[in-house]
Order: C-alpha cells, then structure tokens, then sequence
C-alpha cells in the first residue's frame, strides 16, 4: 500500500494536477492581497518568502553558478512572463473583475499551451492527445458561455479586467512551457529558486517606491497568511510539483492538466467569495476529467 501510494505522488499525472489545483487558489488569495497591498510590492514579498526557502541551500552546494548562457536567457524570460505579467496582470485584472470571471478565462490555458506547444516546441501531436485535448477545449466553452455573455453586458470595468486575466493566461503558458527548452538538468529547487530570485530583481524598483508610502502596520493577520501562501504554497510547492510533472510528460499532455486551475478557480470561488458557480461550470468538471484520463492512460 505505500509503495503505491508513494508511486502516485511521485507521478507526472498527481504533479500536475495539484500544481494546478494550487495555482488556481492564487485567485481566492488575489483578491484579498489586491485589495490591501500595492501589486508591486505584493509581488516583490512573494518572490522574497519564495526565494528565501531555497535559494541560501542552492548558493551554498553551488549548484546555480554553472549555467550556459542559453539559460540563463530562458531563465529570465520565464520570470518575466510567469512571474511578473502572470502575476501583475491577474491581481491587476482581479480588481475590475470578479473571482468566478477570472477562474473562467484561465480555462483557455490549455488552448495557448497547446498552440505554444506545436510553434516553440515544435511536438506533433498524437491521435490520444488530440482527443485528449479536444475534450479539454470543451472545458474551454463550457466554462467560457458565462463569461463571453459577460462580456457582452458587463460595463468597462469588468471588459479590462477580463482582458488584463486573459493576457495573464497566455503569459503563464508561456511560462510552463519554456521550462522544458533548458539545456541544464538542475533540480526543481533550483528552478524556482532563480525564478524567484529573478522575479524580485524585476520587482524591486517599483516596489521600493510603493512601500514609501505604504503603512506596513494596516496589515491584519488575514493579509500575512495571505501573504505566506502565495510565496510558500502558490509559488514554491506549486512550481515544484509543475516542473516534476512536465519534465516527465510532453509540452501537449501537460497543457490538459490546466484544465484544472479554472475549475479550482471557480470552485474555491464559490466556496470562500461566494460566487455563484453555473451549470456550464459544473458540466465543464466532467470534460476537464476525461480529458486527463485520456492523456495519462
């Protein structure tokens, strides 16, 4: 029994489902930090708890000092797009939009990996993945109807916010996928380490500026452990269990299981922000499902 328990942990599937699962949690967490923090100064404490817990280990084994070039330049491409945009962009979008319209418009994820996937990583796509997908872009529409009958009716606000999400989603595929164009095997520890790292030297400019003017003493016990899951948790763990499930699975199967972090969206939406969750919603549950069954068989 622990030797199958263990062997289910340790697969590509469960990685990548709870990675997911955790980053569609960032939406509950983004909307209490978006309305007490600065966004610049949210990001850059973020990156600082995240690097914090790996990165003194890293610099001591010295196991971040011999990267090519190349990597380097992916390294800060993969910041710039999932840490900075994806982040900034969605806590931005959250503000002019609700946590439901959020977790929807991160359905279309699996659609920019899978485009991504073909263009950057040039990988054919298998009769099996295509099913595979096929049913996970029905997840797409099923969980989209709400929102694009939103985006007819809804006033200005709400049409830039889903917009500043809806970018932040294509930043992030890039993201999960320019992990698998590295040429150094390094440990996912490391990994989110630099990203990190990297994340907060992009940060810390602007963040410097807003914390000037920011009363750190406002700050309640709701905004601190807000503060440490979305370092710890969405940052940390979350990218950890991402990179040890994509690294054993291809760019295309991987881009089914983001099927997960919209459905995780609207459901934690709807059970700590009290959103209404639709029908479309609930049936998309049942695609998004199938569609990891059919890719992990």
């Amino acid at each position: 029994m622990f030797s199958i328990g263990k062997k289910i942990l340790n697969s590509a599937s469960f990685n990548l489902s709870a990675a997911m699962i955790i980053v569609g949690s960032s939406v509950i967490c983004g909307k209490t930090i978006t309305q007490d923090f600065p966004l610049f100064l949210a990001s850059e404490l973020r990156f600082l708890i995240a690097a914090g817990l790996f990165l003194p280990l890293k610099i001591y084994r010295r196991e971040l000092f011999h990267l090519p070039q190349h990597d380097w330049i992916l390294l800060t491409i993969m910041a710039f797009c999932g840490q900075i945009l994806f982040t900034i962009l969605l806590l931005l979008g959250l503000r002019y939009t609700s946590g439901m319209n959020a977790g929807t418009l991160t359905s279309t994820t699996p659609f920019f990996m899978a485009l991504f996937s073909f263009f950057i990583l040039k990988e054919i796509l298998g009769l099996q993945q295509i099913f595979g997908l096929l049913f996970a872009f029905s997840s797409i529409f099923l969980l989209g109807f709400d929102t694009f009958h939103s985006l007819t009716t809804a006033n200005g606000q709400q049409w830039f916010g889903n917009l500043l999400v809806l970018t932040a989603v294509a930043s992030e595929a890039v993201f999960l996928l320019l992990g698998k164009k590295l040429h150094t095997r390094i440990s996912c520890q490391s990994t989110t380490a630099l990203l990190c790292l990297l994340g907060a030297v992009f940060c810390l400019p602007p963040a410097l500026f807003e914390s000037m003017h920011f009363d750190f003493l406002s700050l309640t016990a709701t905004d601190v452990v807000a503060m440490l899951y979305f370092g710890v948790v969405y940052t940390d763990i979350a990218y950890l269990l991402w990179f040890r499930g994509a690294a054993r699975s291809s760019g295309a199967t991987a881009s089914a299981f983001t099927a997960l972090m919209p459905l995780s969206a609207s459901l934690l939406s709807a059970f700590f922000l009290n959103e209404h969750m639709s029908y479309w919603q609930t049936s998309a549950l049942a695609a998004a499902v199938t569609s990891i069954l059919l890719l992990t068989l």
